[in-house]
């Protein structure tokens, strides 16, 4: 059984507002984008957090934060991760998960689409809630905004190959939502502590584009429950994706260190395969 280590843990909580935020163990070298913000777009009557006010550049209506990894040169082709926040979090506090990456990568980090207390929220309805068709219709507002942005960073960066997506809570499962029905943008995808509800399960077998899929999941998540990810996971192989799921016994909603090492390991398998086409 694998077990929560207090000293180093990861705690990246996309369910509830975070305790503190993960440090990075080296320095990213933050790219700055080359067009000017536009302006903040958020529901009338809601003030976005000060500390966040217009200071990331957006896409299609979406703010995110670009980094790259190993000390690359942001000018240079290089493959992209798309990596999602939770609720509660922003891009910078997420930006920890992939601090010390050593490959050399663009690392894009959208800011979810509403403010939540000291962050930001993707949708309003949480995976503990009754409301299934809420959250689902939430997650799908999401997803439905940020295909579109991912699209355009994809065309607008010097991109190897297609991007890969992962994300924590909120962002696995808009992970799983981007690659089961926007999957011809991605070439894997990596949902860490996430869920795909039932109304957004695929009605008809997968596409022969749709990206590997690999869960990251403990089984003793309060938070987003592991018996609906492994039903979500058992639902879409019948379909035909390519999915698996990895399981943490004891572990809750967080993302422990074993975790981390082997999403970064996926990471890793998912850039050989693009260098390799």
């Amino acid at each position: 059984m694998r077990r929560l280590i207090a000293l180093g843990l990861i705690l990246l909580a996309g369910c509830e507002p975070r305790a503190s935020e993960p440090k990075p163990t080296q320095p990213l070298e933050r790219v700055e984008a080359p067009a000017k913000p536009e302006p903040d777009a958020v529901e009338p009557g809601v003030e976005p957090p000060v500390e966040a006010a217009a200071e990331l550049p957006s896409v299609a209506g979406v703010h995110y934060l670009e980094l790259v990894t190993a000390g690359a040169d942001p000018h240079a082709e290089l493959p992209m991760i798309v990596a999602i926040h939770g609720l509660g979090d922003s891009p910078e506090g997420f930006a920890g998960l992939l601090a010390d990456f050593d490959r050399p990568a663009r690392v894009i980090l959208p800011r979810a689409l509403d403010p939540y207390q000291p962050g930001w929220s993707w949708f309003p309805i949480r995976a503990r809630d009754n409301d299934i068709e809420g959250l689902a219709a939430g997650i799908e507002r999401a997803a439905n905004t940020l295909a579109p942005a991912i699209a355009e960073l994809t065309k607008q960066r010097p991109t190897v190959g297609k991007p890969i997506v992962t994300g924590f809570s909120q962002g696995g499962m808009l992970a799983f939502c981007l690659a089961v029905h926007h999957g011809q943008l991605f070439s894997a995808a990596l949902p860490i502590g996430g869920w795909l509800p039932p109304p957004l399960w695929p009605k008809s077998p997968a596409d022969t584009d749709a990206p590997p899929i690999i869960a990251f999941h403990g089984d003793d998540d309060r938070a987003v429950r592991y018996q609906p990810t492994q039903q979500a996971v058992a639902h879409l192989q019948t379909s035909g994706y390519r999915v698996e799921l990895e399981t943490y016994a004891g572990i809750g909603h967080a993302i422990p260190p074993d975790m981390r090492d082997d999403l970064l390991a996926a990471i890793r398998e998912a850039l050989a395969r693009i260098e390799s086409h």
